[in-house]
């Protein structure tokens, strides 16, 4: 009876449990020094009776704070499995596996974002990058002083080689444009995980990713090898129809550079492997754009993801 008029008091409160106890120690000091006149006219102090009070005040506040938490956590996944990209799909994986995804190698998320379209910021979907569990190690291998000094001439001696580094990937689109291909050319396996906020079709998804290869930098210097690549990824990409909201087109990029597609079917729970991209210079391109350069699709998950692979220099 007690937890049932708990819930019901809920609904009509309004301010937060930190403030409701402010509000009682003001009132319980201004107590203290009260009296109470009893029928003979004499003054007595009700602090034992205040004392009572009191407990019981405190009692119903923290019981009253469990009761929230109990139903804010009730049915939501612990925060180390997943997290919400955007509150009108399901939650992202932390990590990506076969058992539950059609792919070569188990995967942890690096960063994540939404895509927005037109100046209006108009979302189409929901972006997880991930990166191969034993390809962490790529990174610093790849990403080390020799690496700095080689290819960099404005290093700032006064900063560590790692914070030179992090200052070229975050700060300047030319060089994090060199160094995330170089890390891409180093054989790292990565994966895409795109998820659209509302019903789509494969034709749109297709298009997007052809329109985010093209405007690689390097497009310019490998036209006639980019576009046999991009006649592979049309045939890859062959299915027609309409993708749900909340599905996913699963983009993993392979240790010798091809791109595998999948389509996974959330509601029946089901997936497909689409296609194969031998070309790796699609694989390439495609992943160095959500990485690198200020053309990135989803500038969002480009900077969670550099501020992630930052760490694992």
């Amino acid at each position: 009876m007690l937890r049932t008029f708990q819930r019901s008091f809920i609904k009509f409160q309004t301010p937060s449990l930190a403030i409701r106890k402010q509000c009682f120690k003001r009132q319980f000091a201004n107590a203290r020094s009260s009296k109470y006149l009893g029928r003979s006219g004499s003054s007595v102090r009700y602090w034992p009776w205040l004392t009572a009070s009191a407990l019981i005040a405190t009692s119903l506040c923290l019981y009253d704070e469990t009761i929230q938490n109990d139903e804010k956590n009730e049915g939501s996944l612990p925060h180390n499995e997943s997290v919400q990209v955007d509150s009108s799909v399901s939650d992202f994986p932390l990590t990506i596996t076969a058992l539950n995804f059609p792919v070569s190698t188990n995967f942890k998320l690096l960063g994540y974002g939404q895509r927005h379209v037109t100046f209006l910021r108009f979302k189409v979907y929901a972006l997880g990058l991930y990166l191969a569990e034993n390809d962490e190690n790529l990174i610093a291998n790849t990403f080390n002083e020799a690496y700095l000094h080689k290819y960099f001439l404005d290093v700032d001696d006064s900063k560590t080689p790692k914070q030179n580094l992090a200052r070229f990937l975050k700060q300047d689109d030319s060089k994090s444009v060199m160094m995330i291909d170089d890390l891409l050319d180093s054989g790292m396996r990565m994966l895409a995980k795109i998820t659209p906020v509302r019903n789509t079709d494969f034709k749109h998804l297709k298009e997007g990713l052809v329109k985010t290869i093209s405007k690689h930098p390097d497009v310019v210097n490998n036209k006639e090898t980019l576009e046999n690549g991009l006649e592979e990824l049309n045939k890859a990409f062959s299915r027609n129809g309409s993708v749900r909201k909340n599905d996913d087109l699963i983009i993993e990029l392979l240790a010798n550079g091809a791109l595998q597609f999948s389509y996974q079917d959330n509601k029946n729970n089901e997936s497909e492997i689409m296609g194969l991209v031998n070309n790796q210079l699609v694989g390439k391109f495609l992943f160095s754009q959500y990485l690198s350069g200020d053309k990135s699709p989803s500038p969002q998950a480009k900077k969670t993801a550099i501020d992630k692979l930052i760490t694992l220099m």
